[in-house]
């Protein structure tokens, strides 16, 4: 591209415009503020006014509360120069320290509340309250199931299409958990107390059946034969989708692999992986991130190579989608951490001093596994972390491969049978020609809960994606 010529008298007028413009910013720049200004901002500064005083938390921690408490907290906020407070009910393994705990919202607690906010108005202090009790978002124990949070669940039934389909549908997990039927880790409370059993809930959502591409396969179908290097593993429980059913894969020697195998009869294309279970191992570092899983592929079951590495971290299912690869055997190798350097060592008491399981200061022996299922059609990479059952980051990396249109399912192909499934799952339908997949999809409970809080305190947080539910919610909370 050549440059343009500007004529002379058009670059004069454009300089004169343009030194205009910068001696009148220059002039507004530069003028400071005058006497009187700068004596009002410096009064200010000095002294500032009451809305630009501070605000602080104020913790009422796990019922540890009395009047004269109250009283001293707040005239002491108010002598110093605070100009108000947030208060909300907290615990953090709290001991006690107070002759009578105040346990939240009974009458005594809230006698007390009423103090705290006609003293802190009698002292000119703002008062707010927080959204729930504990540092979270918007939860405590008038939450109804109904009204909490939730995830979806589903189970998958394949059908033979082109004759009649009578038959149940198997019912989604209603687990309380993050994901599927994995049940909540089981954590003590960290206000020391013990807060209610969380419920189970579930409900169904819709029911899609879609035709499968030909060349989607299932491991059933193929039949591989699976053998390991250790521990007992079949095909049935490691592709029947109970996640929450492990069995113990030994480790060998630090640093050497363990393994399971699937061989097949003849050579299988696969594209894709799914696993659960066979994470960090171990706890305080010994190992915690050194052990590598990988897939490995090959023809004579002897030399393998490696076909993807399997990251740990994130959500408990990872699926990966890799560029295709045919061979007859598939292996899944753990690499076994370096030895704990409290191995072999008879460690006494030390478990019950500290409070420690002596076995997890050994290391560990082996890593637990779920589920592993081979896909010989593509996957949504990672698929669990962007449908959001985990915290995921930069997922734009993470793209899904091109996907060839005979291993993609049509939108033709995919059939809306929620209407047609009764109450108790049963379903009548006859599917078109083909393989079809039905995928019955349902709701349950996350469990996430408010926290920390005091255990009286302490319930479901309410589902954020229903504006009935959050509505109820604070309606109930703020008539307390």
């Amino acid at each position: 591209m050549s440059a343009r010529f500007v004529p002379l008298k058009s670059r004069k007028i454009f300089v004169i415009a343009f030194s205009c413009i910068i001696i009148c910013l220059t002039s507004v720049m530069c003028k400071g503020p005058s006497n009187d200004e700068f004596t009002l901002i410096e009064k200010g500064f000095i002294n500032p006014p009451h809305e630009a005083a501070p605000r602080v938390w104020w913790h009422w921690m796990n019922g540890n509360i009395s009047r004269e408490g109250i009283s001293a907290d707040l005239e002491w906020m108010k002598r110093v120069g605070i100009g108000g407070f947030q208060n909300f009910d907290a615990a953090l393994a709290t001991p006690q320290i107070v002759d009578k705990r105040l346990v939240y919202m009974t009458p005594e607690w809230k006698e007390a509340f009423l103090h705290a906010t006609k003293l802190a108005d009698s002292l000119g202090l703002e008062m707010a309250i927080a959204g729930s009790p504990g540092w979270s978002e918007s939860g405590g124990p008038w939450v109804t199931p109904e009204q909490a949070m939730k995830k979806f669940v589903w189970t998958e039934t394949r059908v033979e299409g082109g004759k009649p389909f009578n038959g149940t549908l198997p019912k989604p997990p209603s687990t309380t958990g993050t994901f599927q039927n994995l049940p909540l880790a089981e954590m003590s409370s960290l206000a020391g107390g013990s807060p209610a059993p969380i419920p189970e809930f579930y409900a169904d959502a819709a029911v899609v059946a879609y035709r499968l591409p030909e060349t989607d396969l299932s491991m059933n179908e193929l039949e591989p034969v699976v053998t390991s290097s250790g521990g007992r593993f079949n095909l049935a429980s490691l592709t029947n989708g109970d996640l929450a059913t492990s069995t113990l894969l030994p480790y060998t020697r630090p640093g050497e692999n363990s393994w399971i195998q699937f061989s097949f009869n003849e050579t299988v294309t696969v594209q894709a992986l799914t696993i659960v279970g066979g994470g960090n191992p171990g706890r305080f570092g010994f190992g915690a991130d050194a052990t590598t899983r990988t897939l490995e592929a090959g023809d004579d079951g002897k030399s393998f190579n490696k076909v993807t590495d399997i990251v740990t971290g994130g959500v408990t299912q990872k699926t990966l989608t890799f560029n295709p690869v045919t061979a007859r055997y598939f292996r899944f190798t753990w690499k076994a951490p370096q030895a704990s350097p409290f191995a072999g060592q008879d460690l006494g008491d030390l478990g019950e001093m500290f409070g420690i399981n002596a076995a997890m200061l050994r290391g560990p022996q082996g890593t637990e596994v779920a589920e592993l299922v081979l896909h010989t059609v593509k996957r949504i990479h990672r698929f669990e972390e962007k449908a959001a059952f985990a915290t995921a980051t930069d997922l734009y990396s993470a793209p899904t491969p091109e996907v060839e249109a005979k291993d993609a399912v049509k939108k033709d192909d995919v059939v809306d049978l929620t209407s047609m499934m009764k109450t108790d799952g049963s379903l009548e339908w006859t599917p078109p020609a083909g393989k079809w997949a039905i995928i019955r999809l349902g709701y349950s409970l996350t469990g996430h809960q408010n926290s920390p809080a005091s255990p009286e305190a302490t319930g479901l947080e309410v589902d954020k994606l229903s504006a009935e539910h959050v509505r109820s919610y604070f309606t109930n909370y703020l008539d307390q």
